[in-house]
This record gives C-alpha cells, structure tokens and sequence, in this order.
C-alpha cells in the first residue's frame, strides 16, 4: 500500500499474484490500482526492474543476475494501472514508488514458499528539500533531506541494517557529513541518531529509523517541497514479524502548534530559526517476536534501539491444571 498520491487518493494498493508453474514464475500486477494523476506511477521498464529486484533478494546468491537468470520469468500486468501507466502519465518518482511498494508485495506472497530466503520490508522513501537564502554569503541554496536514511528489513540471517535506506536501492545511498552539510547551508544539526522503537518486531527486529533534529538558519522565510511515502504505512513485518514504524516529519514554529510535514507537499513556509524533527521509519521485523533471544533483547535496551518500556513483558503464568477427582466438573 501507498499512503496517497497528494491529490486526495488514499490507500494506493499494489496487488501480486505469484504462481510456480514447473520451472517457470508468473508475477500478475494487473489487479493493481488504476494509474493516478501523480508521480507515483510506474512505466513498464521501471516496473520490470522492481520485479527483477524482488526475485534478485529470494534467489540463490550463487546465481548470477543476468538476462538469462530471468527468462523463466512471466509477467502480467495492465496498461492504465500504477504499475504500469500509459504514456503521459507522470512517473517521476517511480523508482522509489511504486517500485518499493511492487517489491514488497511479491516477497509477501512468496515468503510462505522460501521462508528461508525472505526479507522483511525497509523503510520507505520520504525527502524533503528546502530552498531559501544563506545570510552568510546572500547567495540562494537548495537542500535535499538525505540523512536519518529509514532502518532495513530483518532476515532470518538476522536483524536488520540501522539507517539502511531504501529496500529498491539496498542501501546504496548514503547520507552526507553533517558537518560539511553545516559549511554548505544554514542548517545546525541539533540532533542525529537512531530512532529508538522504530524497527519492527520479531525473532530478528527491524532495523532501527534516524532521527534529525535540524535548526533552519536563515534571516529570511525559506520554501519546502516533499516528495515520498510511507507516514501511514511502514514498513512490512514478515511470517510472524511487525511493521516498522511509519516516518514522523514535524515542523516547529515558534508561537505555532507543531505542523505534522505531509509526503507530498509543496510550498511549505519555513521561517527563520524554526526546527524540523525529521524521524524515518524503521524496517519490518522477521518471524515470532516470542522467540526473539533474550539476549538480543537485552542488546537492543543497553544500545537504545528499543526502549524498555517497550519490551514485551513476560506471558501470564499457566493455569494450574485441576485436580484428578475435579476434573470435569462445573464451577459450584
């Protein structure tokens, strides 16, 4: 599911049907949501390569990925839908969404067949840009949000990767120097580390989300744009497992109630020295969080990705089984 296309469609579903034919696959998108007026859509080319990646994370590592790998490979889908929009459509984010949306769904619907194989679902993509004027040199600035990257799905090799970033992109890009962020634009970064209960739980958890804490200082009223996904739905827990949380983008203003940042925005006023808590996701837990390590849990408190209110308290004890000459009777 995708939260919403910003222009007041919500519940964007992505529907695959996998089916195992002899040796070969068929992946069936067709029952998938209509195309919107948004730039979530997917092209043909895009939505293939999601596809490809899906089956790249389940497949024996050993196998090499090329055009021979995935030739036994069907794909059905329908024109005019989101994962596969007709020319014209706007695509510009489709990399991101649908693309991670369209991995998520065919490792749920084979996870039951490799749980051996299966990954949990990352944290989706969420960005924010913000352009304004920096007063130390007067000159004009643009900033893409690229740090606090969303944690990554557990496996049943194990816990998944703190701040990995995006499932499509396998945490292929990392985030910035904040200090070097600090000399280039007028920012201060009050805060930034992971986010504590974000990861999802499960006999191996979710990796944890980040948190920035970010002081905008400019002299004058910058402008944001938001471009993502992901403020409602987080990301899949697997086979047992619980969702990642959802991101949380906050905007402070003083004298202002705090305003909640949507995933697709534009035209967002940003006044001087206003405070922007940006929390990513964290990734999908994998499996029966009851038969997580204790170990591992107390791991997770000391390190503070979890928080100890947090932790699952103990089951209630058994009841005591009655007594022989009892047995089969009623309460009186």
């Amino acid at each position: 599911m995708l939260d919403d296309d910003g222009r007041g469609n919500d519940d964007i579903h992505i529907r695959a049907t996998v089916t195992k034919r002899g040796s070969d696959l068929v992946i069936d998108l067709s029952d998938s949501h209509e195309q919107l007026a948004s730039f979530v859509n997917s092209s043909y080319p895009n939505m293939y390569s999601a596809v490809v990646v899906a089956l790249s994370y389940l497949i024996d590592p050993n196998t090499p990925k090329n055009d021979g790998t995935f030739r036994p490979l069907t794909i059905i889908a329908k024109p005019g839908t989101v994962v596969w929009a007709n020319p014209g459509a706007p695509v510009t984010l489709a990399t991101n969404h649908c693309a991670q949306e369209i991995l998520e769904a065919i490792i749920k619907a084979l996870a039951p067949a490799c749980p051996d194989r299966a990954m949990a679902g990352w944290g989706r993509r969420f960005r924010i840009a913000i352009q304004g004027k920096d007063p130390r040199s007067d000159k004009p600035f643009i900033w893409h949000f690229f740090q606090a990257r969303p944690g990554g799905g557990a496996s049943p090799a194990g816990d998944g990767w703190p701040g990995a970033g995006e499932w499509q992109a396998a945490g292929g890009i990392k985030f910035g120097s904040l200090e070097v962020t600090e000399v280039r634009f007028p920012l201060f970064f009050r805060r930034h580390e992971f986010r504590p209960d974000s990861g999802g739980e499960g006999k191996f958890r979710g990796g944890p989300g980040g948190i920035a804490e970010v002081v905008v200082e400019t002299a004058e009223p910058a402008v944001g744009n938001t471009a993502g996904d992901g403020v409602r739905y987080g990301a899949c827990g697997i086979l047992g497992g619980t969702d990642g949380a959802p991101h949380r983008y906050t905007l402070y203003s003083e004298g202002q109630p705090r305003r909640p940042i949507k995933t697709k925005e534009v035209g967002l006023t940003i006044r001087p020295n206003d405070v922007l808590v940006l929390e990513s996701g964290g990734g999908g837990g994998w499996g029966n969080p009851a038969k997580r390590d204790p170990e591992a849990v107390e791991h997770d408190v000391e390190n503070e990705f979890v928080t100890a209110a947090k932790v699952a308290p103990p089951p209630p004890a058994s009841r005591v089984p009655p007594s022989p000459r009892n047995a089969g009777r009623g309460p009186g």
